[in-house]
């Protein structure tokens, strides 16, 4: 069976006191399988883009600040400029890249083999599936699957888990 995508989420791995284990925090595009759950971290260059783009955006506001108060300088205003403008122009093609991308059986093989899959569950282990809090003001809980070992905790909405839940057979 087919791997469905569910596209770019945040989650993290926590103990059973719920306390996040050591590197299990990741960005990455959740795939779903009868019997597993698979978080792939985005591909080297995918990283690269968005890392630039944040260097950019941050970039371009220390130069303008740090201009104002010593060089009064115009290039460096000028350059701010041409940095949040190619910040801004890049965000559709961004925004592409944490879109689902589906994967056949194939496909999610050679992530593993690239060692992209930054965390797998699988569907036998999981205890119980919770559900996330209802949208509201300030922070709310996400969804959050328990294992023997802790849980693997999701920012995902009511209906995608509802969707993850199903593609589990649960």
């Amino acid at each position: 069976m087919e791997p469905k995508a569910f596209g770019t989420v945040l989650a993290l791995l926590v103990d059973p006191a719920g306390k996040p284990v050591r590197g299990g925090g990741v960005k990455g595009q959740l795939h779903v399988l009868p019997g597993e759950l698979v978080i792939l971290r985005p591909r080297r260059w995918e990283e690269i883009v968005h890392r630039v783009a944040n260097v950019l955006m941050i970039g371009s506001l220390v130069a303008v600040v740090a201009n104002v108060v010593t060089w009064r300088s115009m290039a460096v205003v000028w350059g701010a400029l041409v940095a949040q403008g190619a910040y801004w122009l890049a965000l559709p093609f961004r925004r592409r890249l944490l879109e689902p991308v589906p994967l056949t059986a194939a496909g999610l093989d050679a992530a593993r083999r690239e060692g992209r899959v930054a965390i797998r569950v699988e569907a036998s282990k999981i205890q119980e599936a919770r559900p996330p809090e209802p949208p509201k003001k300030g922070f709310r809980q996400p969804a959050r699957i328990v294992l023997p070992e802790g849980a693997l905790e999701m920012y995902l909405s009511e209906a995608q888990f509802e969707e993850v839940r199903a593609a589990l057979g649960r």
